[in-house]
């Protein structure tokens, strides 16, 4: 009878010890369910847009992207609209953009973190201001980083991996080469590979190309002259390269000859002109 009785002790002695040891565990095992209910959604899609997760496939309304690794890819004159689990902030993805999570957690405070890959094209986001002051957002480029607490900005990346950073509302801080430097509403940073973010500088909205010439010749469509440095330029969805000085010159050979030719100009927010031109003949 004692020996049931010690028994019987050292079972509740056990039963105490993992019922503590329960609820000391219970912040953690809470946290792995907060970290598994993060998600960006697919809330609307035009176009060609591809979902990165356990393998590629079309993607569909309502998808969502839920580690690190996933992803999303848009096609020529394609578009997604993602918006971030506990709604602090929705992204817009341009055309020819791809955008993989890097980083998608909670902290031990419950300030989270969300760290997007954008090795080209561009994002818009609408980020609301964060009550956790550990939360944080960033968008990781070949080029540098855009981290925000709460803003309505933009980038874009080029195929030469050069990162233009803009902000319609608060403030967003371009980073690269261990320079901060502070984009305000209107304004935009452009890093260039290897390079320290620039000095800040207003935003084009006006989106104008100053033309020196636009013919069609044997080889193709020429077209050359000068956009803001930090502008995309695009014709049928071809990208074409631009300088530190917004100077370009270029022969596309995919034009087919026709009357009218469309040039896209697109700043780091997403806004965009066409400009339709009548090119002569050589």
């Amino acid at each position: 009878m004692a020996n049931a009785k010690r028994l019987n002790r050292r079972d509740f002695g056990a039963l105490a010890v993992a019922t503590t040891l329960g609820c000391l565990l219970r912040p953690q095992e809470l946290l792995a369910n907060a970290y598994l209910r993060r998600w960006l959604k697919i809330q609307r899609i035009s176009g060609d847009v591809t979902t990165i997760t356990a393998q590629r496939k079309r993607a569909s309304v309502g998808d969502q992207l839920t580690s690190i690794g996933h992803g999303l890819i848009t096609g020529p004159s394609s578009t997604a609209h993602l918006a971030v689990d506990d709604g602090i902030a929705s992204l817009a993805v341009a055309q020819n953009t791809q955008m993989t999570i890097q980083q998608l957690s909670v902290l031990p405070d419950g300030g989270r973190v969300t760290v997007l890959d954008v090795p080209q094209g561009q994002v818009r986001f609408q980020v609301r201001q964060f009550t956790n002051p550990n939360s944080r957002l960033e968008l990781r480029t070949p080029s540098g980083v855009a981290a925000v607490r709460g803003t309505n900005f933009g980038i874009s990346v080029n195929q030469e991996g050069q990162t233009n950073v803009a902000a319609l509302e608060g403030q967003v801080e371009a980073g690269a080469q261990g320079s901060r430097v502070a984009v305000n509403p209107g304004q935009v940073s452009i890093i260039y590979p290897g390079s320290a973010p620039t000095e800040a500088q207003d935003l084009d909205r006006e989106l104008d190309i100053r033309w020196q010439d636009y013919e069609w010749r044997e080889e193709g469509f020429y077209m050359a002259g000068f956009v803001d440095a930090a502008n995309l330029l695009w014709v049928n969805d071809q990208q074409i390269p631009v300088d530190r000085a917004g100077y370009f010159d270029q022969i596309i050979s995919a034009v087919r000859y026709r009357r009218v030719v469309s040039i896209m100009v697109q700043n780091p927010m997403g806004e965009t002109r066409i400009h339709r031109v009548f090119p002569r003949v050589e």
